[in-house]
């Protein structure tokens, strides 16, 4: 790694804060706030984004540093979604904690995951919290140089993950929101052209 770091140029206080910001997955402390939650994904997913980018085309992905934040967001929380019945599992919630009180509903409650409604609410809120961020990358999107179309490439899921999430419902707290191999592939390969 010290070794693409040195031949890209690549900021190393990037990789100081990705590791920064991925001491939180250690640990079972609650996300604060949507803020916090969004400056956790601009520090991990983001930066992976970013970084590829200045691989591709470092003066191009320079000048898209905002697309590049709202598609990290979106990818991340897309994930973590995803992840979830995993984290309810150990304990850890990366629902921040002003966005659970939006909809009613405390940390204790949903980790005990036995109120549907709540459950429901708070996938609900997470759901929109991401489509927010993917509707911002894609309206941007056409603005992005073909040179960096590789380092957004796995944006392409997120419509098909969420939609996933969506129809599982409640039992997205139960179960990984997939899609088949096959299906991946054909997204990757249309956004590729």
């Amino acid at each position: 790694m010290i070794g693409t770091i040195d031949k890209y140029e690549l900021p190393r206080a990037a990789f100081d804060n990705y590791c920064e910001a991925r001491i939180f997955d250690l640990y079972d402390d609650p996300m604060p706030s949507r803020n916090d939650l969004e400056g956790y994904c601009g520090e991990t997913a983001s930066a992976i984004i970013q970084l590829a980018g200045f691989i591709l085309d470092r003066d191009a992905a320079q000048a898209q540093t905002e697309t590049t934040g709202h598609a990290g967001v979106a990818q991340a929380v897309t994930g973590l979604l995803r992840l979830m019945p995993i984290h309810r599992r150990r304990g850890q919630l990366y629902v921040p904690a002003d966005m659970l009180q939006a909809v009613g509903v405390t940390r204790e409650v949903f980790l005990a995951g036995e109120d549907k409604a709540a459950t429901g609410r708070v996938i609900s809120i997470m759901l929109a919290f991401a489509r927010e961020h993917l509707a911002i990358f894609e309206k941007n999107k056409s603005q992005l140089p073909k040179s960096l179309a590789p380092a957004f490439l796995p944006l392409a899921l997120v419509p098909a993950y969420l939609r996933a999430i969506e129809r599982l419902g409640t039992e997205a707290v139960e179960k990984v929101a997939d899609i088949s191999a096959i299906r991946k592939q054909w997204l990757m390969f249309r956004a590729s052209f």
